[in-house]
């Protein structure tokens, strides 16, 4: 997450995610799928800005770029839950959002708005709210959230609110680059977990996984990632079966010389792990004249911990 001053306002870039290792337990009594996930920051952004205005019966104002949901935006949502929870604020807010990362494509770009959001307010008028607080409100507004206010690299449980920083593990490797491919389909995360757990083969599972975080020393993290060994998604199969736009991508990317590659959260994006920039450039032009119309097709690298911003 980068976020500067401009003028009255702040102007905040918030990062997409891979998951790199997604494991998903059967649901608990609430209802939500325990995970074991590794989340990386990617440097593909959405853009906001915050601009305070004359205070009005409406209080937030929505400018939406690139989408058109209007309040059950999640960034009014949390616009609106802060407001609430700090009183009101000292005067109207215009948000401006310009929408990049594609929506329902498990890059989680609307959990990253959303932790941005309440980040760049709570900045903008220095409302008392401890940053321990604004994680939690946070987490109601989805799982993805808590991970955005620190992002780099993480190990992800829970709901997803358990967030353990990897960036000391994969500070020697420096960054890492990616091919990423998004097919022109909207996923409901839902329709997947639904199915999921229909699967025969998932319906008594705990989150005990055949491929384990666990099973692999801290120091051979980045290694078991970069040479394939770790790269694993649960919910793969089933969105495949789901949505044939991803399973042509998947036969895509197994043709190209990646590393390891694999799709990202509940879908419809996948990615290949490349061993350079140069690379990722080179693959990624030769998809792009291979993918169905209208998928979109971006080289990203990582991008590392900013729990510095949140903190401040």
């Amino acid at each position: 997450m980068e976020l500067k001053h401009a003028g009255e306002g702040i102007v905040v870039r918030a990062p997409a995610k891979l998951n790199l290792f997604l494991e998903v337990g059967r649901p608990a009594e609430d209802g939500y799928h325990p995970i074991d996930s590794i989340f990386q920051a990617v440097s593909l952004y959405d853009e906001l800005e915050f601009v305070p205005v004359p205070l009005s019966a409406e209080g937030i104002h929505l400018v939406e770029e690139g989408i058109n949901v209007g309040r059950e935006n999640i960034v009014y949502r949390a616009a609106r839950r802060l407001l609430d929870e700090v009183g009101g604020f000292p005067s109207g807010v215009r948000i401006t959002l310009r929408k990049s990362i594609p929506c329902g494509a498990g890059l989680g770009g609307g959990s990253s708005d959303a932790a941005a959001t309440l980040v760049a307010l709570r900045r903008l008028w220095n409302l008392q709210v401890d940053p321990d607080r604004l994680r939690e409100l946070g987490g109601e507004l989805g799982s993805d959230v808590p991970f955005f206010f620190s992002g780099g690299t993480a190990r992800c449980q829970g709901r997803g609110e358990l967030v353990t920083a990897l960036d000391d593990v994969f500070e020697p490797a420096g960054v890492l680059h990616y091919v990423l491919v998004s097919p022109a389909i909207e996923v409901s995360t839902r329709k997947v977990y639904e199915a999921f757990d229909q699967a025969q083969s998932n319906a008594d599972r705990s989150l005990t996984p055949i491929k384990s975080v666990d099973s692999i020393l801290r120091s051979s993290i980045v290694e078991a990632l970069s040479s394939g060994e770790l790269l694993f998604n649960r919910l793969e199969t089933v969105a495949c079966g789901l949505f044939a736009e991803i399973a042509e991508i998947r036969g895509l990317l197994a043709a190209e010389g990646f590393r390891g590659f694999l799709m990202s959260g509940s879908g419809s994006s996948c990615f290949g792990l490349c061993d350079n920039a140069e690379e990722a450039v080179s693959i990624a032009d030769t998809l792009k004249a291979k993918v169905p119309s209208g998928t979109m097709v971006f080289t990203v690298n990582s991008v590392p911990d900013w729990s510095a911003v949140f903190r401040s």
